[in-house]
């Protein structure tokens, strides 16, 4: 119990700490912006072959006890690359992973779903993951997983966050619907808990199927921010380890393979560079925006330092009522610069309001938000 109690008096610290480092955005069409990104960008994969991945693999139907099919095996070409993309088939479960370990880094990816799916899960949405912060053993999940935290990667239910044994995050957490189920969905306006139990992330921002969905992970420390085409949509921090009483901080990463055809793409990744001093001043034209179902301008006019922005987050109920059409990110809005962001509201949807914030590597732009009311 003194444990625990330590380890939530230290959590509450952390959390304290990063949201004096926050506030958050979004938007959409852009004028006068610095289109360059950020260097140091690193490809993680070359579009040719699986240099510098390993993999691990059993058999999708076998018993636990059951001969794995073991490490850097492959008989079934699960992990293959075709035509620049990595074609997961699905048909033995595990991973390839990194032969790298990576801390503080901004991880981005674009995933699509195929059509083919195997036994046990043949009828039943298309399912795979990104595990992060892995260690060993190789068979640690479900016997052919490394110790890790899961960004999910499943069709509708992209970026929910599962834990693989790499340790016990605080999210803030209210009760949700999955269907007719009661889940644990993140919620920027609940109290932080700690748990092991999957967290559903705010909304479905995917793209349809047969389409490319954008990823992105933020890791920094021991936080992790959940991005789905420009949005984010779940917040993990301060994964703790009561095994080892320590944070955990670091890994090599991990994409799954369980019973779902799906392709990659674009891997990159770039180191985090805590080592910021200039001081941006987002401005909108107005603090709060009537919508319905014609497209309104949100405006919004960068009036300090340059800034680099990496997505936005809608914090309230009934996100799904909004299209918020966002620019392309990594996106770099210099001093003066504008962007002008199409909102508006589906039909059917009663009247309701919710913020939206925009996002740094760093965390949400401080002190700029901007409430969009549906009529």
């Amino acid at each position: 119990m003194k444990q625990v109690l330590l380890h939530v008096k230290f959590q509450t610290h952390i959390v304290l700490r990063l949201f004096l480092l926050t506030v958050m955005p979004a938007f959409i069409s852009y004028n006068t912006i610095a289109q360059k990104q950020s260097n140091g960008w690193k490809s993680l994969f070359n579009g040719k072959d699986l240099s510098n991945w390993g993999t691990y693999l059993r058999p999708s139907e076998a018993p636990a006890d059951k001969q794995p099919i073991g490490l850097n095996k492959d008989p079934h070409g699960v992990f293959t690359v075709d035509n620049g993309m990595i074609h997961i088939s699905g048909q033995d479960w595990g991973g390839m992973f990194t032969n790298e370990s990576y801390s503080n880094y901004h991880l981005r990816f674009d995933v699509r779903f195929g059509e083919k799916k195997w036994a046990p899960r043949e009828n039943v949405v298309a399912d795979g993951g990104l595990l992060f912060h892995c260690s060993l053993p190789y068979d640690f999940g479900s016997t052919c997983w490394m110790r890790s935290l899961e960004l999910q990667i499943q069709e509708t239910d992209v970026a929910d966050y599962h834990n693989v044994g790499a340790g016990i995050p605080e999210i803030q957490i209210s009760k949700g619907k999955d269907g007719n189920d009661p889940v644990d969905q993140y919620d920027p306006s609940a109290p932080f808990q700690l748990t092991k139990n999957r967290v559903y992330r705010s909304t479905n921002f995917e793209s349809p199927h047969g389409e490319w969905t954008k990823v992105d992970l933020v890791a920094r420390g021991a936080d992790a921010v959940f991005i789905v085409n420009g949005f984010v949509v779940n917040r993990i921090y301060n994964i703790y380890r009561t095994d080892l009483n320590e944070q955990t901080t670091s890994g090599q990463l991990q994409f799954q393979s369980e019973g779902a055809e799906h392709f990659l793409r674009d891997i990159q990744l770039r180191s985090i560079d805590f080592n910021v001093s200039k001081t941006p001043k987002l401005a909108s034209n107005k603090n709060e925006i009537a919508i319905n179902a014609t497209p309104q301008q949100l405006q919004i006019t960068n009036q300090g330092d340059a800034v680099e922005l990496i997505g936005a987050e809608l914090l309230g109920k009934n996100l799904e009522a909004f299209i918020v059409k966002l620019p392309a990110f990594p996106m770099v809005l210099a001093k003066g610069g504008k962007i002008s962001i199409p909102v508006s509201v589906k039909p059917g949807y009663a009247a309701t309001k919710v913020q939206l914030k925009l996002e740094t590597v760093l965390g949400p732009v401080k002190n700029f938000s901007v409430l969009l009311s549906a009529q």
